[in-house]
């Protein structure tokens, strides 16, 4: 119970850091990709792409950093870069999110499996990332949060320490 008190109280202060300050003007760009198309833009240091094959739906949404989103055989692959950050996310199933939010932070979130869920969330410098062929929910930096819904590892790294749950074991 405490680790997931100490993830919900993590991502409510990772929250609060979207809404306290924002700045006073950005570039915002969105790609939105169906049907096999591929979609690109690039306005300065502001950019986006989102690729899909099959049935698959991209979603990438800039302001101020890069958004990459890619979706196979019926993914929703949703990504968002800002203030600096990237957010690459990436599905041959399953829904991967990925959230890179202030200078220098990447999230990054790959899944192959139907029916998974990965989301990824990196602030200013830090490094989120779930890759489900590795298991692992990765967290580095002082301000990072990932999560797999299917092995059910999950991190959350803050600047007083990074709480880790383990993979459970898949037969």
């Amino acid at each position: 119970m405490k680790v997931l008190g100490s993830i919900l109280c993590s991502a409510a202060v990772m929250g609060a850091c979207f809404w306290v300050g924002g700045t006073a003007s950005a570039t915002g760009v969105h790609c939105d990709s169906d049907a096999e198309h591929d979609v690109i833009i690039v306005a300065g240091s502001t950019a986006c792409r989102a690729v899909t094959t099959g049935t698959g739906h991209a979603r990438a949404l800039s302001l101020d950093g890069v958004g990459y989103a890619r979706a196979t055989a019926g993914t929703v692959a949703v990504a968002l870069g800002a203030s600096g950050g990237t957010g690459a996310s990436e599905g041959r199933a399953g829904l991967p999110v990925a959230i890179g939010f202030g200078r220098d932070a990447v999230a990054h979130t790959s899944l192959d499996e139907t029916g998974r869920v990965g989301v990824t969330i990196a602030l200013n410098g830090s490094r989120a990332q779930v890759v489900s062929a590795d298991r692992e929910a990765v967290c580095l930096g002082s301000a990072a949060l990932a999560w797999d819904s299917h092995s059910g590892a999950a991190c959350v790294a803050t600047p007083v320490g990074l709480w880790r749950t383990p993979p459970v074991a898949l037969p």
